[in-house]
């Protein structure tokens, strides 16, 4: 947000001073030279800012140095970043159930998994909740993001290698119990392009277990369509907040059991969805 509004200042700057400055155009002439010097201060101050961080991710963050705690700098970096690629792309993000958050505890939020869009929309339709992701490791070589992604304190999950799967479960405990934010993980483990969710990896419930909090379910609907739309078709994703499973039950009970009640209120909500539209498309 705030990228776009300097940019728009400093376009409508440009402007004025092309005008004052008399330019000698007059009429249509003089309307296409504003509005050419406007677009070019527009987005040539987006692509300075893009160029900057660009430089700034790789000369300081370095994935060696573990990080300790997330970099507020770097979250909002990568907010500001993240609306901006949603509002050219045209995607319009829509939430419910914003009030069954816990505003008393931090949690840990599952969800579906659809797109690579995922976080993103997470990230951009839950600007107020602080969040930290846990990802597959091969998210983390991708340039640039990956490192940023690493500065904001996301964490890796290599669900092959037990023991440093257990040192990401340990993080992300240590992180809610040190009360520097909440953790978000897709219990899926990978996307899943059928309307039947594939099934829930248990140890992800670990998190919540071990740090003693509640969990969050989300169903996620339409981010997979953002790809084939992006940037020339509007996409309409959404986010519903349907479920908190207490923080009581999930340290009373196996993992397992908390994972299938997940699960099932997720696939509900999606079939339930799912119905509506079949209903509507017969109308």
């Amino acid at each position: 947000m705030l990228i776009r509004i300097f940019a728009m200042i400093g376009a409508v700057g440009s402007v004025l001073s092309a005008l004052f400055a008399n330019c000698g155009y007059k009429g249509a002439k003089l309307g296409g030279f504003m509005m050419l010097r406007f677009l070019e201060y527009f987005f040539g101050s987006h692509l300075a800012y893009a160029l900057t961080m660009l430089a700034a991710t790789e000369a300081f963050i370095r994935f060696d140095k573990p990080q300790e705690k997330p970099s507020k700098f770097w979250d909002w970096h990568l907010h500001e970043v993240l609306h901006a690629l949603c509002f050219y792309g045209r995607v319009d993000i829509e939430v419910t159930g914003r009030e069954l958050i816990p505003k008393d505890s931090r949690y840990l939020m599952v969800s579906n998994h659809r797109s690579y869009f995922d976080p993103i929309t997470f990230i951009v339709g839950l600007p107020e909740e602080e969040l930290v992701y846990v990802s597959k490791a091969g998210n983390y070589k991708i340039p640039i993001a990956g490192r940023v992604m690493h500065k904001c304190g996301y964490m890796s999950l290599d669900r092959e290698n037990n023991r440093e799967a257990l040192k990401t479960i340990k993080q992300a405990t240590e992180y809610i119990n040190r009360d520097y934010a909440s953790v978000a993980i897709y219990p899926e483990g990978t996307r899943s392009h059928e309307d039947k969710l594939l099934p829930f990896h248990a140890g992800s419930f670990k998190i919540a277990q071990k740090a003693g909090v509640p969990v969050v379910c989300v169903a996620m609907r339409n981010t997979e369509n953002i790809q084939h739309n992006f940037p020339l078709r509007k996409t309409k994703v959404y986010i519903d907040i349907i479920k908190v499973i207490d923080a009581d039950y999930v340290k009373t009970h196996k993992t397992k059991e908390t994972a299938e009640i997940a699960r099932n209120a997720i696939q509900a909500k999606l079939d339930e969805e799912a119905q509506k539209e079949d209903r509507r498309s017969n109308k």
